[in-house]
């Protein structure tokens, strides 16, 4: 097998396999300079673009990538409204719109990353216990095989099985967990049920390897947030920045305090992101839209700081693209993960490190 140094991450968008395939730098659809090249021809869609990898870890490893993308398209943890199964294809399909080069950081994500694109993990209708642990399963595969991971659901039950892989991925580290919604999803179950899309956060403090002094949620807001949700966060005195503190004090000051206090002694960092945070203005596509949300400026703003800071996995959830028609709502979850990663390299390159 390849070593890692040897390993050779090949980018050859899928609608140029073979004559007319265009794989040199100065070629048009990869260069960042040249831009006419057939851009528009959509192919089989991967995210990105990028090469599909196996999601085992040695694959991941001889391809030398560095970001894993992962596809979960799960929603029977739902309690509302289903359709997110389609997020993350409805994810890649928005791609297909846009270049890696990112002009704001000066750097093409795509190769800087070595992107893969690890496709969907396999899930069992019907059985929530069987799919969250082959949802955990591939996230493992990607992290041993030296990959950071964006996983995108899939419902919000998607952080269950997604931070028990990187709980154990840290071993006897510490892990940090960051959520993001407009909604607390503390429930301690749901009807006797404890793996559904509202009890992210009370399962991920159940972890042997996570403290509730490296745990912070940003983003709720209006009135479906019962009362024990809220308790869970007070009794454990994990801080809750709800939108109103956040358009008092400013998304800047609100977003800097939670990461370091997530990151404050962690080794890793388990960012859970639902597109619900969002204002329903700019993401209808979402299972549970609420109104006075994150806008997309400042969702833009909230990556470009995640990226400063930097996390193990990435996890948008909730989209649900055909409540969108107009495709706007992939198109914002695509730009959140695109300036995330974009501000995570030129971070990495102005500290002189690699990714």
């Amino acid at each position: 097998m390849k070593t890692e140094q040897d390993a050779i991450w090949k980018f050859v968008p899928h609608q140029h396999q073979g004559p007319a395939e265009q794989a040199g730098s100065d070629d048009h659809i990869y260069s960042p300079k040249l831009h006419n090249g057939t851009f528009k021809s959509r192919g089989l869609a991967t995210f990105m673009g990028a090469p599909y990898c196996p999601p085992d870890r040695d694959a991941v490893r001889e391809m030398g990538a560095k970001v894993c993308f992962l596809g979960a398209p799960w929603d029977q943890g739902q309690i509302v409204r289903a359709g997110t199964s389609q997020g993350a294809s409805g994810l890649r399909e928005a791609t297909t719109q846009y270049f890696s080069y990112m002009f704001e950081y000066d750097v093409d994500i795509l190769t800087f990353f070595k992107v893969v694109d690890c496709g969907d993990v396999p899930t069992v209708p019907g059985n929530n216990e069987k799919s969250h642990e082959y949802i955990c399963d591939y996230v493992t595969e990607c992290l041993e095989g030296g990959a950071k991971v964006i996983l995108c659901g899939g419902d919000h039950s998607l952080p269950i099985p997604g931070s028990r892989a990187l709980s154990r991925f840290t071993g006897d580290g510490k892990m940090g967990y960051l959520h993001v919604d407009a909604h607390l999803d503390a429930a301690p179950d749901w009807a006797g049920n404890t793996i559904t899309n509202c009890s992210g956060p009370s399962r991920a403090l159940e972890l042997p390897n996570v403290s509730a002094k490296n745990m912070a949620h940003l983003g709720s807001r209006n009135s479906l947030n019962p009362k024990d949700w809220y308790d869970f966060f007070v009794d454990n005195d994990i801080p809750v920045v709800t939108m109103h503190e956040v358009v008092e004090r400013g998304l800047e000051a609100c977003a800097d305090d939670l990461f370091k206090r997530c990151k404050d002694g962690a080794d890793t960092l388990y960012f859970s992101w639902d597109t619900d945070s969002i204002d329903i203005a700019c993401m209808p596509g979402s299972t549970s839209p609420e109104c006075y949300g994150l806008k997309g400026r400042e969702a833009i703003q909230f990556a470009r700081i995640a990226g400063q800071y930097g996390c193990d996995v990435l996890e948008v959830v909730e989209l649900a693209p055909q409540f969108d028609i107009s495709q706007m709502s992939i198109k914002m979850a695509a730009n959140m993960i695109y300036h995330y990663l974009g501000s995570r390299a030129k971070t990495l390159r102005d500290q002189g490190l690699e990714p």
